[in-house]
Parts: C-alpha cells; structure tokens; sequence
C-alpha cells in the first residue's frame, strides 16, 4: 500500500501535464481559473506534490492548517511557533495566501480527469491531526478571552446607585464651574470678565486675530497644492490591461457591509458590489437588538448568493468585529456602508497596504436617491465630502490622515483585528477611534482618491421630508451631527493629546501624523471658545471683529472656488454657482452653530453616557460569544442559532442608553444560497460557468 502511494505521487510529481488537458479541470469561478493558469511553470508542468511537504511538516513543526471541512484551503493562521521550512516549503505557502488558490476534491479516484486539487498530497488521518491541532488551540484562546470578558464585564459594572452618584455629581461639578469659575460673584469678578478686561487693555487684537486666521488658512489652503489621483480606467479597459491583478485584489479582499434595518437599501448596493467582487467574499452582516431579524434583509440578499450573518447585538462596531472573523481566510477586508454604490471601475487598492500604511480611505460624495444630485443640502454636502477627501489625502501624504470616512475604507484583516483590541468601544463615532487605535498601533492611514464612491446623505439641515434613508440613516443634517458625530468633540482632545504626547511608532511619519491630529484639537478649542471670545470682541471692537469676520468668509469662498474650478473640473465634478455662492456660505454657518453647540451638549451628556462603564470591544461578553458562535457554525451547510445574552434596550443611536435590561437573544448565522432559478439571469455578466455558484464557503 505503501509503494503505490509513493508511486502515485511520483508519477503525479514527473509527468509532464500539457496545458490543453486542463480543459477538463473543472474551475468554480473565472477568478479561480486565472488564478491557477497564472501559477503554472513554464514548462507546463503540474507543481511538485506535496507529499515531500507534509514529511516536512511533520519534522519541521509547521504549525499551520489547512482544512478541508471549508471548501477551500484557506490562508493559515498565524500562530506563535517559529517556523523552520526549506524554501520549497515558504513556495507552497505563498501559493496557499490566497484564498482560492487550491481547492479539495470530492474523490480520491485516479481514473477522474486530473484537476489543480489533485496535487494536495495529504492522507486524511494527518490533516484531519493537524487541522484539529490548530482549531483546538484557536477556540481555547477565544475561550480564555471570553473568560476574561466574563471577568472584566464583572469588575466594570457599577451599582445603580454608584451610577446615579457619578451622574449627579457630574451635574454639580458642571455648575459649581459655571458659577464659581466663569461668574465669580460676588466672591470674585469671574474668568469670562477677566477674558473681557484682557481684551480690552492687554491683549493685541490683530495679532490675535491674525494668529487665528493664519492658522485656518494654513490647514484650509495647503491641501490645495496637491491634485486627486487619476480617474481609473472604464471596468473593460482594465480588464483588457491587467486582468490577474484585478481579480486577484478582488479575490484576496472581503467585503463587509454591516446594515441595520436595511432592506431597502441593501439591493442596490449588492447589485454593484458584484461588479467588482465574487459573491462569496461579500458578507452582508445585519444587527439590532432583537432575538430576530428586524426586517427581510436576508431575503433580499439570497438571490444574489451573497453570504448573510444575522448578530443580535445593536451595534455597528459589533458587527464588523464578527464580519472580521467571519472572513479571516481574506487577507484584507474592505468595509462599506449599507447605502455605498461601488462604481463599476472602483480600484481595490489592496496592493498599497504594504509597510507602515495599514488602512487605506477612499473619497466619497454626496447624493440623493438613485445616485440623483438631491437638494441643495445635498449638493452642499457633496461639495463638503470631497474638500474634506483632498485634505485627508493631503496629510495621508505628509504622514497620516486621522481616519478614514466611516462610510469606505480597506484594511489588512490582521491588522484590523489588532485595532480591536485597542478600540475603547464606544458605539458612537467608531470610525474616529479606529483611526486613533491604527496610528496608535504604529498603522498608517492613507487615501485613494481615484473615485468619488456615492453614499446617501440627508435632505435638509433641520426639517426632514420624504426620503428613502433607512436604518440608522438620519433624515436631517442637525440629527446627525448634533447627536453622533459630534458626540466625542471634546473628549476626543484628550485622545489626540495623548496621541501627540505619547506615540512615536511611525518614526518620521509621526510629523506630518501629530500636524493633522492638532488641527482637530484647534477646531474643537476655537468651538469651546467661540461663545466667549466673540460676543467680547464684538463688545470691545464691532467694527474691526465685523471685517475679519467677513475676511474670513471671503476667505473660505476663496478656497471652495479655487476647489471647485481646479480640482472638481480636472475630475469632472464641479459644483453649480448657485450652490457654491449663495447656499455653502450659509450652510457652512449653520453647520459652525450646530459644532458650538453640540460640544456643550456633549459635555452635559458625558454624565449620563460615562455614568457607565464601557467595556472593549475584546472585553465585551456579547461580542466574544459571537466569535464563539461563528467557530461552532463551521462546516455548517444552511444556518446554526445560539443563544446570546444581549441588552433589551432601544437601538444604540441614543449615545447616552444606559442598557440596563438583558435577555437571551439568538445568533443566526446563514450561508445564503443562490435561488436556481435566479442564478444565470442574476450573474450572467460575472460568472462564466453557471454551476460555478453552487459553492458558498465561509470559512
């Protein structure tokens, strides 16, 4: 038995394979047979056989696996033993990192057509040790981290009346400083007359002045001196260029889209994706606290064969931490928003994540429903988003930009897991804290500005009306700033200072890193201050403050036409006149109010929100017994349910909820399967062999 065994793999190992017989190999997708013609020799012959491999890897300790119970090899984990592989070895496993790149065989018998699978070598026993091996000691570590969480959750949690007491006590703490700091009387004059009498004798206005606006100009005129990338060329023009690098970054990279109540968005935003991306590397991941699923978003997503993965746990950052785990195979993932249209051409910039960059934005733009212009808020907003992707592109240059747009960004899988560990978890504002956890961590964050990637965006600035946003998509402009992106304004200075102070693990890209850090710590110290220093500098100067004021307005208009007539022409995307001279003046104003007051809002909130104490992502129970879910759904063909503890509270979109109350809610973890009769008619354009859709792997 022996003998014909080392027989079989000789002859496998000698005979040459000429390359019109792999005609009756049989590929599940265009990507896997570019893929494997691409990793053929020269000389077409078949690779060596692994047998000599799996010798090696019983001397030599390799501690990786691959697993046949998914269906397909996917990239091996990293684990903490050394590697001592002869260099053939290190060839196989660059041929393994990608996730398509060798698939298992249904049988073992010589008399099928031969096929890229039949050169794995592996007897069943040993794979069956080593896969076991390695999956034993990967659920043992989650189990020890969710022991932790369990630990950690217990010494986080606060009595009622401790919280009640913090609150409370912020409160007083709030007024006492109102009153015996700013006001002082009688006990003493007050910090804001004092501010007034500084002003007014000792303190020089114009040079004051002239620092404030010379620093504004210096943040808002400098990202002008750089131009966007290039537009990428039409999908059929690429294709016709460099095929294997297309498919190959779209085969490497998975695409999560958390979602929450989103199946009227959903369709339109997975029709797109599947231009640029297989469907099985895209994971739809619904969320929401309740022990089902809040609307039909699955049955929307079934006939495009994408997978779906239902978390009973309402959060956004929750989510993308179990679509990360769910898609570990892939080296790099690729998050998007639920209302984000991927344009036909949309360059997956994987490539780019080598050496300190560890995440990579891409520039979006504002539109109304079914891609339209919108209204006036709208258009405002349009012209909002792209200033603000050329400036992010600008310090990605100089160092790193802070973070990404929360609505796209692509991240190396690995890394991105790491930022978990260091993400504080807070529900609101997510994305701002993974920039800070990736520069933290030493990553840094850089911008594709190729394309504009299209995202709904509200109507109106303060009176919503109709319109087609769903989930957490807030309708008005003052709704979603005032109550979440502005959230953590202010207690986001004492992360950028620590920052500043604390973190030098890019080396010379810290520079320009910490340059762009402190513009936010001045943005939010001009809005503290603002309702201070204005009403005195009119009181004291009403005519000088009244012609800066307006030089700065000038300035601004300034900056946006320059933009728009240079940047937005060169790209095909300029901005009617009517919107840039008489409705971004004033909409930039009314956005400058809601910043002011939303600060002061925030720090009545923090009472209330911080009254609790909020675990890490890692430290979460919930979050870890979703990870524990998805490692007990492998090899599972439809769907698997756990039971999981979770808040019975009102959606996360109320930063200040307490979540008091819990219950036991179920996991759903569903591998969705094409609808036959949908398949051709759906994929046509995409799949070359209609049976190529039968396969849905996970992980």
């Amino acid at each position: 038995m022996a003998d014909q065994k080392e027989k079989r793999r000789s002859v496998v190992e000698d005979v040459p394979i000429p390359k019109h017989l792999l005609s009756t190999a049989k590929f599940n997708s265009p990507w896997e047979q570019i893929k494997w013609e691409k990793s053929l020799p020269q000389n077409n012959r078949v690779q060596r056989t692994l047998s000599t491999t799996l010798n090696r890897r019983e001397k030599g300790g390799l501690s990786r696996s691959s697993s046949l119970s998914a269906l397909r090899i996917s990239r091996p984990p990293r684990t903490s033993r050394p590697l001592t592989n002869p260099p053939a070895l290190h060839e196989w496993e660059e041929n393994l990192r990608s996730p398509n790149s060798l698939r298992p065989s249904n049988s073992d018998s010589e008399d099928e057509p031969i096929t890229p699978v039949k050169q794995v070598a592996f007897s069943p026993t040993q794979l069956s040790r080593i896969s076991s091996r390695t999956e034993h000691s990967r659920r043992s570590s989650m189990h020890e981290v969710y022991e932790k969480a369990k630990l950690r959750g217990v010494a986080l949690q606060r009595k009622y009346w401790v919280r009640l007491l913090f609150e409370w006590g912020l409160y007083l703490f709030l007024v006492l400083f109102v009153y015996f700091v700013l006001i002082g009387m009688p006990l003493w004059k007050g910090a804001v007359w004092w501010l007034y009498w500084v002003v007014r004798n000792k303190f020089v206005i114009k040079g004051g002045f002239a620092i404030t606006i010379g620093l504004a100009a210096l943040y808002a005129f400098l990202p002008l001196l750089i131009l966007f990338d290039k537009d990428p060329p039409l999908k059929e023009a690429a294709e016709n260029q460099d095929p294997e690098k297309n498919l190959s970054n779209a085969q490497s990279t998975a695409l999560l889209i958390p979602c929450y109540k989103s199946a009227n968005l959903i369709g339109p935003t997975l029709e797109a994706a599947l231009k640029i991306f297989p469907p099985e590397n895209i994971f739809v991941i619904a969320n929401g606290n309740s022990e089902k699923p809040l609307d039909n978003t699955e049955e929307v997503c079934q006939p495009y064969g994408v997978n779906h993965l239902w978390v009973p746990v309402g959060s956004k950052i929750v989510a993308q931490f179990a679509g990360c785990y769910a898609a570990s195979e892939f080296e790099n993932v690729l998050l998007i928003d639920d209302d984000c249209a991927l344009p036909p051409n949309f360059p997956i910039v994987s490539d780019k994540l080598k050496g300190k960059v560890k995440c990579i934005g891409y520039t979006i733009k504002s539109v109304g429903p079914n891609s339209s212009k919108g209204t006036y808020c709208q258009q405002a907003q349009d012209l909002e988003y792209k200033m603000s992707g050329l400036q992010r592109a600008f310090f990605g240059k100089l160092g790193s930009a802070t973070f990404p747009h929360g609505a796209i960004s692509i991240w190396k899988t690995e890394f991105l897991k790491q930022t978990f560990h260091e993400h504080p978890g807070f529900s609101v504002s997510e994305d701002w804290f993974f920039g800070d956890s990736c520069r933290r961590l030493g990553g840094r964050i850089t911008m594709c500005s190729a394309v504009f990637v299209e995202t709904e965006t509200p109507a109106s600035v303060f009176f919503s009306g109709s319109g087609s946003r769903g989930g957490f998509g807030e309708m008005t402009i003052f709704q979603q700033r005032f109550k979440r992106w502005n959230f953590f304004f202010v207690i986001g200075m004492y992360y950028d200072l620590k920052y500043i102070l604390t973190s030098w693990k890019l080396g010379w890209w810290e520079i320009g890193a910490k340059i762009c850090v402190f513009q936010e710590v001045y943005e939010t110290l001009i809005y503290l201050l603002a309702p201070f220093v204005l009403p005195i500098s009119f009181v004291v100067r009403p005519e000088f403050c009244g012609i800066l004021l307006g030089a700065t307005v000038g300035m601004y208009i300034v900056n946006v036409i320059i933009f728009n007539e240079i940047h937005l022409r060169l790209k095909n995307e300029r901005i009617s006149w009517i919107i840039l001279l008489f409705y971004y003046t004033f909409y930039k104003i009314a956005l400058t109010v809601i910043n002011v007051i939303s600060c002061y809002w925030s720090l009545y909130k923090y009472a209330r929100y911080f009254a609790k104490r909020h675990p890490k992502v890692i430290e979460d129970e919930q979050a870890i017994e979703v990870i524990l879910s998805l490692e007990k759904d492998v090899g599972a063909s439809q769907s698997t349910t756990f039971l999981v503890e979770v808040d019975e509270s009102a959606p996360p979109s109320d930063p200040t909820h307490t979540h008091a109350n819990t219950a036991l809610k179920r996991l759903t973890l569903t591998k969705v399967q094409m609808d036959p009769a949908q398949r051709w008619s759906t994929f046509g354009q995409l799949e070359s062999n209609p049976q190529s859709l039968n396969r849905r792997s996970w992980l």
